[in-house]
């Protein structure tokens, strides 16, 4: 299994390639999902990929937003920037820049990102005939998802260990909505970090734990995962080297049928590097409490001592490990903590100390005392040698031939010749003199592993034996690049694609038939129903319009997908077509026509190319575009529909917010909470942040368990904006919460473009 290290600086890249990374992915400065990392600029990337491919790492380049129809040269420009670096592959999000590389870049290697929001086997298919080489999963998946998927003859990657979104990959507009801050841009300000009160009760009830997979390796290389993938591109070069380190110990111990769970000093390392509490993720059935830490967001550090008594301006402290100068500590206060870095000498096990305070007892006996950074540690994991490769030497030196050095790589072999050698005078070079010389490889990729010298009587003055041997040491960098790098074949692209000028129908989007009176004429009604078990479906379907198209839910598993599938041929007289809830669904034969749906962003007029080029009736513009930006989309009609009222879905959540508020962390499958309409149901709370703003919440019931949808906080309402440009609309009524009279709405992105 590869084990794939986050790269957000030039240092974080070395750090991870020292410490064992089969792999990196990076960021170009322009297009990355991680815009507040370093990334590299186009120096920087060639430098980085030349320091990667020499010591057999490949690089893998974020190029997963979503673009708009003004970036696409652009976007062009960096592709080809990309290629000309020799990244191994790129990691996408955007249907219109997949086509684009297609035509551009036919032989790149391309993985579907996660926030592409691919999450079964269904999906994996489908991203395999679009030529895409591996998928990188949706993080809701469980184990039998990923088992699934592993069998489609593509390569699966997983996030192994670090934070979490705590949305559906790549269906999150919160942070877009509230701020103008798109996460599908690369500029999430996480919202779903603070605050928010739920039925009475604060805390951070969109804030997950982070992932820890150590010890389920073994888990899922039966499973039959390609690549483990270690998030954090924004954390600092010794995380990156500490926990990509446990992970290739493990990951080749695992191979080697070797492997050992952690005991508990690697525990405590990877906790002491960064955790907001560990979890095994969706992968190992974590559930709603479980998955969310509420009573904090940022690094707990790990507990080393308790204060004891606290006096004035100062607390007795009982350190129950050794503390080292640099430390930084966090002490339990009365009101709120007290952070301080520790400059005395060091504090060994069982000491009792007196720690100096900034205020009057701000401390409270017996409160703990957590260490956030191990200077040692920290220290330790920089200094870790860089990668080397063996190399071995063969130096000829006599009289009246020409000096010369051959260097050896594995197969590789390169041969430099100097000077002339001369007949020593008085003292010869002697072989010590002249291996002392070779072993200085200096900044090269390579040590020296053997030297064959040859000389009889020669004089060699020591700097053509260095020169020669940088020469030497260079040629063999090329021709260990020359071998991995190829130059890329550049192909032509459209940036600017001919669409049908179709249009597209009007849509009215319902949860239940009883708002169908509200319906304009001319619409077409689609169906988002509540509760997709099967029996409930058939149900209510005879009480629903002919022709009614049905709007997929966004994340189901494979057996849910298969189900629809047939309901949809059980149906297929009624029903007039389906309206896609994610692109992977693309990846069944359907027997109506199909759309994309908002869950299958259209920023693009190349998305919008790509889709109705795999055969989807109409497309949905992305509602993260602003009305100049609508405007270009939709030139010449074409058949894409603009959403134009109802609460935008600003979160799709796997957890349930009313299940973690009760602590529950088992029978997420099975829960009856909202069907008895009990008191401590999702349908009786809301979420309140720090503004006294209320987001209101929807359970969807799938067979599999209930997904989430969180609202905004009132309804996106365009039609007197649209209705003068007589493009297609979409109407939405499936929040359950409807537009009182004189009850504000907000008029989206159309004057608030994203960043």
């Amino acid at each position: 299994m590869e084990v794939l290290a986050p790269a957000g600086s030039m240092d974080s890249l070395k750090a991870a390639v020292a410490a064992g990374a089969d792999a990196v992915y990076l960021g170009y400065t322009a297009f990355s999902a991680r815009a507040g990392a370093g990334n590299f600029d186009r120096q920087q990337l060639q430098e980085a990929v030349r320091f990667c491919h020499l010591r057999g790492v490949r690089v893998h380049a974020a190029f997963n937003t979503l673009i708009k129809d003004t970036e696409l040269p652009d976007a062009l420009q960096v592709l080809r920037i990309l290629a000309e670096a020799h990244v191994d592959a790129l990691l996408i999000q955007d249907l219109g820049i997949l086509r684009m590389v297609r035509h551009c870049l036919p032989d790149m290697a391309v993985h579907a990102s996660t926030q592409m929001a691919i999450h079964n086997a269904t999906g994996a298919k489908w991203c395999l005939r679009k030529g895409m080489r591996r998928v990188v999963l949706a993080r809701e998946c469980s184990l039998d998802e990923i088992t699934a998927c592993c069998k489609v003859p593509i390569e699966i990657e997983v996030f192994v260990h670090g934070a979490q979104c705590v949305a559906v990959s790549g269906e999150c507009l919160f942070s877009s909505m509230l701020g103008e801050r798109s996460g599908n841009r690369g500029r999430c300000a996480q919202p779903c970090r603070l605050s928010y009160t739920l039925n009475g009760a604060e805390g951070k009830w969109l804030s997950p734990r982070d992932v820890c997979l150590r010890d389920d390796l073994p888990a899922l290389q039966r499973a039959g995962v390609a690549s483990l993938k270690i998030e954090g591109r924004l954390k600092p070069p010794a995380y990156v080297a500490g926990v990509t380190h446990a992970y290739a110990q493990a990951a080749r111990a695992a191979e080697q049928n070797r492997f050992q769970p952690m005991d508990d000093a690697e525990k405590r390392k990877l906790a002491q590097l960064f955790n907001r509490g560990f979890m095994r993720g969706y992968a190992f059935g974590v559930e709603d409490a479980a998955f969310i830490s509420p009573d904090g967001n940022t690094h707990r550090g790990i507990p080393v001592g308790r204060v004891t008594a606290a006096r004035g301006r100062s607390a007795s402290v009982l350190f129950e490990c050794r503390i080292g100068s640099g430390d930084e500590l966090k002490l339990t206060g009365t009101q709120e903590p007290v952070y301080m870095t520790w400059r005395e000498a060091p504090v060994e096990p069982g000491n009792t100390v007196s720690v100096p305070c900034k205020k009057e007892n701000p401390l409270r006996v017996g409160s703990n005392v957590v260490r956030l950074t191990d200077a040692v540690l920290t220290e330790h994991l920089e200094a870790i040698p860089p990668k080397l490769l063996k190399a071995r030497a063969k130096l000829e030196a006599i009289p009246g031939s020409p000096l010369m050095l051959t260097l050896s790589s594995a197969a590789l072999s390169v041969t430099r010749c100097g000077a002339a050698v001369e007949t020593a005078q008085k003292a010869a070079l002697s072989e010590d003199d002249i291996l002392r010389q070779l072993k200085k490889t200096g900044d090269t990729a390579f040590s020296l592993e053997s030297a064959e010298i040859h000389t009889e009587n020669a004089f060699v003055p020591v700097s053509a034996i260095n020169a020669l041997r940088r020469e030497a040491f260079s040629a063999l960098e090329e021709a260990l690049l020359a071998e991995k790098e190829k130059e890329p074949a550049f192909g032509f692209a459209d940036l600017d694609p001919k669409l049908p000028a179709s249009g597209a129908p009007n849509l009215f989007l319902f949860r239940d038939e009883k708002q169908l009176f509200l319906m304009p004429n001319g619409f077409l009604p689609v169906w988002q129903p509540e509760d997709w078990r099967m029996e409930a479906l058939d149900c209510q379907m005879p009480q629903l319009p002919e022709g009614v198209w049905l709007h997929l839910p966004m994340t189901c598993e494979e057996s849910t997908l298969q189900s629809l599938r047939q309901f949809t041929a059980r149906w297929e007289r009624k029903l007039g077509g389906l309206l896609l809830g994610s692109v992977g669904q693309l990846g069944l034969e359907w027997p109506v026509p199909v759309a994309a749906g908002p869950g299958i962003p259209v920023m693009n007029r190349m998305a919008a190319a790509q889709l109705l080029e795999d055969g989807c009736s109409f497309v949905t513009a992305s509602q993260e575009l602003s009305g100049s930006e609508l405007q270009l989309l939709m030139r010449d009609n074409p058949p894409i529909v603009v959403w134009a009222y109802g609460r935008t879905q600003m979160m799709l959540l796997h957890h349930c917010p009313a299940r973690t508020r009760l602590g529950l962390t088992q029978g997420h499958s099975e829960c009856r909470l909202c069907d008895l309409n009990s008191k401590d149901s999702l349908r009786s709370v809301v979420l309140t942040d720090r503004k006294n703003v209320t987001f209101p919440m929807t359970r969807q019931r799938l067979p599999e368990g209930c997904v989430v949808q969180l609202f905004n906080s009132v309804p996106t309402d365009l039609c007197s904006q649209i209705e003068k440009k007589g493009w297609p609309v979409l109407y939405s009524l499936i929040d359950e919460y409807d537009l009182s009279a004189g009850e504000a709405a907000t008029s989206g992105h159309w004057r608030r473009p994203v960043e």
